[in-house]
């Protein structure tokens, strides 16, 4: 596709960024040097933060103007200056065309993606928390009021939903699609260790497990997983990038917790078959995430993701293989693959397709709530503690993430994992224990509002 002609027009997209973090200040860097499109407007807690956005990106300190009403955005924009602020109020009636909501806070999500929409803006969302528990709600929204909800290309929801819609259009066979975890295990084979995240582990067992057993590689790869059990080998990001995905595709992950398994690059295809094949899956359509295996001087995958579709003509994969495509070792099944996410830096590729042509990169209208990602404890957890969502992967302590079918809230329904921060336990939790609505008392919050209404909207009668 011809990108300049898919985009060709005199129009400037006008966006407005909520959240000046590493995601929200790629799309201001973008834009600064895009003739097609214009950032003027941040949104952040700390409106200062906002204005250092600014700043980071390149734009001068006198054109930057901290707004704290109406008026002074009004005067700013009026001006020509980059206005930062710290409530979307300020700025909603601003000639903008689509809100980023690269908060990466749940609640903060619904909060601004909810009121765009309702000011006649379109959004486009990384924050993959909100709309792992609201999305198909946002979805309608937008709908009625005439715009459009979407995920963002830089983010791998919406890179990978791009892929599965490729290999759909192309009328491949998909078997399996997904995403390489965010920190490749690096071994360094001199050493006997594995590095990940930039911690570093032993790791003497890889030696006789990097190549595939000739026989029974699940076996090989199983090993790998327990003598790596020391270095997580799934995450919360992994599985709520992956349930956005398969509410706007129908993809389904082959188990709620995800095989994950420790692979290289070149054994993806060979695993993430069905089992009539030599793979792990009980069949196809199937989402999966694994952590990539690699040395150090090998290519990483970069968190990137990948399509697993069936050789039709063994002729032509023939050829594919021997141009250097990863094929699987019996040659039935091959691996399409983008090895890169470049987070806000791509992103307004998405916002110009909303905004030019009415296209989203997500599920669009189809969206339906299929799938939830729910918890489940590790750990015994006592009535009284209070759940707590942490550090840059927001995580909860004592939780696992799962995916299962998407229910309405009631008292024996599996609770979205992101409903879940700041909630009472009200009821002692047993280790292994899925967390339903019974066992926590939720928080006040306008996340929680707005998956009653998606409740109502899809399972009207079902919830509570």
């Amino acid at each position: 596709m011809n990108y300049l002609q898919h985009f060709h027009t005199a129009k400037v997209v006008e966006v407005c960024i909520a959240g000046a973090g590493d995601f929200g200040r790629g799309v201001l860097r973008q834009a600064r040097q895009m003739p097609g499109l214009s950032a003027r407007i941040a949104i952040d807690i700390n409106p200062e933060k906002a204005a250092e956005a600014f700043l980071h990106a390149g734009f001068p300190s006198t054109q930057i103007m901290v707004c704290h009403s109406t008026s002074d955005a009004e005067d700013a924009w009026q001006k020509g200056f980059f206005i930062a602020t710290a409530s979307f109020d300020t700025v909603a009636a601003l000639p903008f065309d689509i809100l980023v909501e690269s908060t990466g806070i749940p609640d903060a999500g619904a909060h601004y993606a909810e009121a765009a929409l309702l000011a006649g803006k379109h959004v486009g969302i990384a924050t993959k928390e909100t709309e792992s528990v609201v999305g198909p709600y946002l979805t309608r929204l937008a709908e009625d009021q005439g715009r459009l909800f979407t995920p963002l290309d830089g983010d791998q929801p919406s890179l990978l939903i791009g892929l599965v819609t490729w290999a759909r259009t192309l009328g491949f066979e998909i078997i399996s699609a997904g995403k390489s975890s965010e920190y490749d295990f690096i071994w360094d084979e001199a050493q006997g260790t594995v590095t990940c995240n930039g911690a570093q582990y032993d790791a003497s067992e890889i030696a006789a497990l990097w190549k595939l057993d000739d026989s029974d590689a699940r076996t090989t790869v199983k090993s790998r997983g327990e003598a790596l059990s020391a270095i997580p080998q799934i995450s919360v990001p992994d599985l709520c990038e992956m349930v956005n995905v398969a509410n706007a595709t129908g993809l389904q992950p082959d188990l709620p917790e995800f095989h994950a398994m420790v692979l290289r690059t070149i054994e993806v295809p060979t695993l993430l078959d069905t089992q009539a094949e030599g793979g792990v899956l009980e069949g196809n359509e199937r989402l999966e995430v694994f952590n990539c295996l690699r040395r150090p001087d090998e290519l990483s995958f970069a968190g990137g993701v990948f399509v697993v579709v069936r050789c039709e003509d063994p002729h032509v994969w023939t050829l594919l293989r021997d141009k250097g495509h990863v094929l699987s070792r019996s040659g039935n099944s091959a691996m399409v693959y983008l090895p890169r996410h470049l987070l806000g830096l791509e992103a307004p590729i998405s916002l110009l397709d909303v905004v030019l042509n009415g296209l989203t990169s997500g599920g669009g209208h189809a969206t339906t709530p299929k799938f939830d990602l729910t918890a489940r404890a590790t750990q015994a957890i006592k009535a009284g503690q209070r759940l707590e969502m942490k550090g840059h992967h927001r995580h909860i302590e004592g939780l696992r993430p799962e995916i299962h079918p998407a229910a309405a809230l009631s008292d024996d329904a599996k609770v979205p994992f992101y409903l879940l921060p700041g909630a009472e336990v009200i009821r002692d939790i047993a280790p292994n224990q899925p967390i339903t609505l019974a066992d926590v008392a939720l928080p006040p919050s306008r996340l929680h509002k707005l998956r009653l209404k998606q409740d109502n909207l899809f399972y009207a009668g079902d919830s509570q």
